[in-house]
């Protein structure tokens, strides 16, 4: 357990395994994210950037995947590690790449840029057995009163 400020109470890592990669269970993933940073002593506009960056991983799972929209798992761990606010969303399924999107303004090849704009760091390593995004935050130093 990582304490988040002097005489706060531990918080425990947050995780969750064997999620379906469906709309629903991503959501209330991204809600269980968000309560864990606050409780975890996290800013609310942090930790709004976190269940946000989350959510755009998660929903990448759901989309990228999983071949044929036969939907698969999702793990998801966030964690506490000496000043900083460290997510890890892992799937099980298969790399695929970007495909181009033909039209003029595209909906669609915004998640990767979201991911590094709102994240301090982040990691995409797709592997054989499924893709690991690890999201990484400095948390703020407190001031010293």
């Amino acid at each position: 357990m990582a304490v988040t400020e002097e005489g706060a109470l531990p918080v425990a890592p947050l995780r969750c395994d064997g999620v379906p990669a469906e709309p629903r269970a991503l959501r209330t993933l991204r809600h269980r994210l968000k309560e864990w940073a606050l409780a975890a002593g996290i800013e609310p506009d942090l930790a709004q950037d976190i269940a946000l960056a989350g959510y755009e991983a998660l929903a990448n799972v759901a989309d990228h995947a999983y071949q044929n929209n036969h939907g698969g798992l999702v793990d998801l761990e966030a964690a506490l590690h000496d000043g900083r606010v460290e997510v890890v969303i892992t799937d099980h399924g298969q790399w695929r790449a970007p495909v181009a999107d033909s039209a003029r303004v595209s909906l669609r090849g915004r998640g990767l840029m979201l991911l590094r704009a709102s994240a301090d760091a982040a990691e995409i390593t797709p592997g054989a057995d499924g893709t690991v995004v690890t999201l990484g935050w400095n948390l703020p130093v407190p001031s010293s009163h």
